[in-house]
């Protein structure tokens, strides 16, 4: 029972996963963000619960990678390829004939950028689950990265930026986020956990102001500000690695 109820858990956000690719491409965002959100909350707790139990097993870490490039990795590209299409970009057909059958593609060549991000993810669990385990992120977690997407067409949809959306919804946007997400997600920069021990407040300094930013920012934003809430927490990163060095 010990060994069932960590991998359930990580089957729960393998569910999620593939509910949130079924709804994107019904262009359903804020059901994603919802479902990819739980996901990583069922992420979260599968190991939490795995190390609770003493039942940490070599089947549960690839289930759980296997599962994270669903949730984080395929989702967030597919929302951003379904941008890619409210973008206004042409749809061709493409004529191919294999083995006697004429084959008609309808598509958008440069809407395929997208999952460059789910190659970028794949890489970076890779890199994770060999890695020694270590307090900090290197690198942009998956599941931040997920959630900003996820939460991006959400924010754009909102009524803030109304005027401003053209800005979000074009290709040299959308391909710079894309380059720029893969390349956090692999790079060597150090990113505080949110394990937070309540023993000791000044080692959870800017986990404790990421949540107290996040509060106005959530209730302001509403759903949309999770994408908002990534790039605080890439910020005082950013902030926290300076302030190492001098």
């Amino acid at each position: 029972m010990k060994k069932i109820i960590p991998s359930f858990l990580t089957i729960l956000n393998l569910i999620c996963g593939c509910f949130a690719i079924a709804l994107a491409f019904q262009f359903q965002f804020e059901a994603v963000l919802v479902l990819v959100c739980l996901g990583n909350l069922f992420d979260f707790f599968d190991g939490f619960a795995a190390r609770a139990l003493n039942s940490v097993t070599n089947f549960g870490k690839h289930l759980d990678s296997i599962t994270d490039v669903i949730t984080s990795g395929v989702v967030p590209g597919l929302v951003v390829f379904q941008l890619f299409k409210l973008s206004g970009n042409k749809v061709s057909d493409f004529e191919v004939l294999i083995f006697g059958y004429d084959l008609v593609f309808s598509l958008s060549p440069i809407s395929f950028i997208a999952f460059i991000i789910t190659i970028g993810s794949a890489i970076r669990l890779s890199n994770f689950n060999t890695s020694i385990g270590n307090d900090e992120f290197i690198g942009l977690p998956t599941p931040a990265n997920a959630i900003f997407f996820s939460a991006l067409p959400v924010l754009i949809n909102s009524e803030l930026f109304v005027e401003s959306k053209e800005i979000f919804l074009n290709n040299y946007f959308l391909i710079t986020s894309i380059l720029f997400s893969v390349f956090l997600m692999n790079a060597q920069f150090r990113l505080f956990s949110l394990n937070i021990s309540f023993k000791d407040f000044k080692s959870n300094i800017y986990q404790f102001i990421l949540i107290i930013v996040s509060i106005p920012i959530l209730f302001y934003f509403q759903l949309g500000g999770f994408a908002v809430v990534i790039l605080v927490y890439l910020l005082l990163n950013i902030i926290r690695n300076l302030w190492s060095i001098f």
